[in-house]
């Protein structure tokens, strides 16, 4: 999977280890592969750690922007039909969250494109999660959700469901 962030030379490259029949189990090795070895980044593997670090110190600039890079999710919440659209940029979300790894590694595979839809289970908790991972600010994360216990157990509910790696934060 390559993407490129907009107005930025960083492009990444996931690994791409020998195939086999169970493709969540392949999808598991890759992410432990760039973690533990680090993203290609313009043909040099950089160490996972630093690569988030960047992601989240240019996430305020383009989080729910349409830049060059940036995708049309729409998320439903679960038992819904109400949704929401947002702009995403694949590497921020795939490099911090297995569900979106898995999603846009399908969704290249399969060379689909147009509108990518997901279910969660609390939209109106979903934009504060998709700061958390644009941004790493965990604190400002904490701050919101003291302050609305719904808010609060949409966003677990959503870390979880997106299997969202809290230790990057």
């Amino acid at each position: 999977m390559s993407y490129t962030l907009n107005n930025s030379a960083i492009s990444f490259q996931l690994p791409s280890p020998p195939s086999s029949p169970n493709k969540e189990f392949d999808n598991s090795i890759k992410v432990e592969k760039f973690i533990y070895e680090g993203v290609e980044i313009n043909n040099e593997i950089v160490p996972y750690p630093y690569v988030i670090q960047k992601l989240h110190s240019i996430g305020n600039r383009v989080i729910n922007k349409k830049t060059k890079d940036a995708i049309p999710l729409r998320v439903y919440e679960t038992g819904k039909d109400c949704y929401e659209d947002f702009w995403v940029h694949p590497m921020f979300l795939s490099l911090q969250s297995f569900q979106f790894f898995k999603l846009f590694e399908e969704i290249q595979n399969e060379k689909e494109e147009g509108i990518i839809e997901i279910e969660i289970p609390s939209l109106k908790s979903f934009a504060i999660v998709l700061y958390l991972l644009y941004t790493g600010n965990i604190s400002k994360v904490l701050e919101i959700g003291k302050m609305d216990e719904s808010i609060c157990k949409g966003i677990i509910e959503n870390i979880q469901c997106l299997e969202i790696d809290m230790s990057l934060f």
